[in-house]
């Protein structure tokens, strides 16, 4: 990894991405399971610790990918970071997840929906590229 990545910052958002997903889907919660036409008592939770691993896998993988970007880009300013982030979550998530969204079978994902479902990274990406742009490593002696 580049000498210039803040690995605080990095694994501050890591814990900050995963208590976003709590949020998100604890006030969207009931809308999105209505979109998919399912209530709380059809979900039967397992308790399975998998999925907490890959979302904190990925929330890995991303913030130390904007924080190399941010870093390569020599990004001095928490709205140049955010701005980084924004394009890279259009760029290579948003649009890839409509795509497939908008071919998809039988037409199961609304945008009402695809929207919610990309709000969670797209609030996810703008704060890490806003606090990566903003929180710099300081220069050792």
């Amino acid at each position: 990894m580049n000498n210039k990545i803040n690995h605080l910052a990095v694994w501050i958002l890591v814990v900050v991405h995963q208590l976003i997903g709590f949020g998100w889907y604890a006030f969207f919660g009931e809308l999105w399971l209505s979109y998919h036409a399912r209530t709380m008592t059809d979900i039967e939770r397992t308790h399975d610790f998998v999925p907490y691993l890959v979302a904190i896998a990925a929330s890995i993988a991303v913030n130390y990918a904007l924080a190399w970007l941010i870093s390569r880009l020599n990004v001095t300013t928490a709205a140049a970071g955010l701005r980084i982030a924004i394009v890279c979550w259009f760029a290579f998530l948003f649009l890839e997840f409509a795509t497939v969204s908008a071919f998809s079978a039988f037409e199961t994902n609304p945008w009402p929906l695809v929207f919610i479902n990309m709000g969670r990274p797209f609030l996810a990406f703008a704060l890490s590229g806003f606090v990566l742009g903003a929180w710099q490593k300081r220069a050792g002696p």
